[in-house]
């Protein structure tokens, strides 16, 4: 069987490494998998393949330029209001970046299954369309957040706009049911209805919201949970991790981070005032934070007990490092689609802390791998993570090992193979 992966990402970096991952487990049980990405680069193997030409990355920067000096030096009135906490990156989904004949000459066989992810400025619901069409191979569209089910938002916070067909979206500050949203919705369903297109949820949250979406009421959808290599992120030995690493051996760790710290979504105003409480009731507990991420002046002034930055960990065996060392790991985020760090965490043994969202919900079982604390509750936070750092050390090597019991069961490269095979078993 021929299966096709599509992703705009680097598949060999940050969440594009997800793509890269199913590719080596399709491979290894005997399929004959390639992926196109969008991105150029210089791949090392050859069934990695790359839309873009080296001088398109050259053009894309000379026009990022010329973009910022104009955005800098003019004010345009009719420039489009966009809220970030919405992270809207296509404004626009009617627009083909790509025809769909060009992107099918890039590959030299004829796929049987399609494995779509992460959508952003690469392939929309026409294209998508005709791929199924000329190929008759139908699409699994791999949801890694809430893009695929609205008229443009990747993450819809309370808004409904997606079981109805979007329209005054807030996140664009509109007040027009016939907005940008809208007709990209329109323009999603018209294409969609006509494709044999199925959603693969990564979560029960995503599950039940795909259901809501007015896209897909007729479609089949199915619920796999975001894989995590196993041989990578799994339990270290943490005090020789923390006397390499020049970590302090004694204290107890508390690991946390996200792309931005300073994202509204990712909830650290929460996790920051939730130690400050801790701070206030217990000033002399041996507490270490150790943070990753972008924008760490955003929480630098908050934090009162000492820390050591690591910067953005692009670098995976660094980031397990971090788990490895950790007590515990902290998601603070109020919206998300998982994040994929809790699967991570959960992998490696080290229990999470985590606000009732995203992938939480599935992963995050109370006394067993950690605690759910009520959404946007500090005290809730504070209390949860006090109570798994004043573990036992018995109870603690407990809690270990359930983690990694269930993200053995549930979240390996094989699960996820073995279920996908399942579903093609039923088309």
């Amino acid at each position: 069987m021929n299966i096709l992966i599509l992703t705009n990402s680097n598949p060999y970096i940050n969440a594009g490494i997800v793509a890269h991952y199913l590719f080596k487990g399709l491979k290894k049980k005997g399929y004959n998998t390639k992926i196109l990405v969008r991105d150029y680069g210089n791949y090392r193997d050859k069934d990695i393949i790359c839309i873009e030409k080296k001088s398109d990355v050259i053009i894309a920067k000379i026009k990022k330029k010329i973009n910022k000096i104009f955005t800098k030096y003019f004010n345009f009135k009719n420039a489009k209001r966009i809220n970030s906490d919405y992270t809207i990156h296509n404004y626009d989904l009617t627009i083909q970046y790509y025809k769909t004949k060009d992107v099918l000459k890039k590959i030299d066989f004829k796929p049987d299954i399609i494995l779509y992810l992460f959508p952003q400025r690469f392939l929309n619901a026409k294209n998508l369309y005709e791929i199924n069409k000329l190929t008759e191979a139908p699409v699994f569209w791999y949801l890694m957040d809430s893009a695929a089910l609205t008229g443009g938002c990747h993450f819809f916070w309370d808004c409904k706009g997606y079981t109805t067909g979007c329209g005054k979206c807030p996140g664009l500050d509109s007040n027009d049911e016939n907005d940008q949203t809208a007709i990209n919705f329109k323009y999603k369903k018209f294409y969609l209805d006509k494709t044999d297109i199925h959603i693969i949820a990564g979560t029960e949250r995503l599950l039940q919201q795909s259901k809501e979406s007015l896209l897909y009421k007729n479609k089949p959808i199915h619920k796999i949970l975001l894989p995590i290599d196993s041989g990578l992120f799994k339990p270290g030995l943490k005090n020789d991790l923390r006397e390499k690493l020049n970590l302090p051996k004694q204290k107890k760790i508390i690991f946390f981070g996200a792309g931005s710290l300073q994202s509204k979504r990712k909830g650290m105003k929460y996790l920051t005032e939730a130690l400050k409480l801790i701070y206030d009731q217990q000033k002399d507990m041996d507490l270490f934070l150790l943070i990753a991420g972008n924008h760490f002046e955003f929480i630098k002034e908050d934090l009162l007990f000492e820390y050591k930055y690591l910067g953005v960990l692009e670098n995976n065996t660094q980031l397990a490092s971090a788990y490895q060392v950790s007590d515990v790991f902290v998601c603070p985020s109020i919206e998300d689609a998982g994040p994929m760090m809790i699967n991570q965490s959960i992998m490696s043994g080290t229990p999470v802390v985590s606000f009732e969202m995203g992938v939480a919900f599935d992963l995050v079982i109370p006394k067993k791998t950690g605690y759910l604390a009520e959404l946007r509750n500090i005290d809730d936070l504070a209390k949860g993570i006090k109570e798994i750092l004043f573990l036992k050390e018995e109870e603690q090597q407990i809690m270990s090992m359930n983690c990694r019991k269930l993200a053995l069961e549930n979240l390996t490269q094989d699960v996820f193979i073995n279920k996908f095979k399942k579903i093609l078993t039923h088309i």
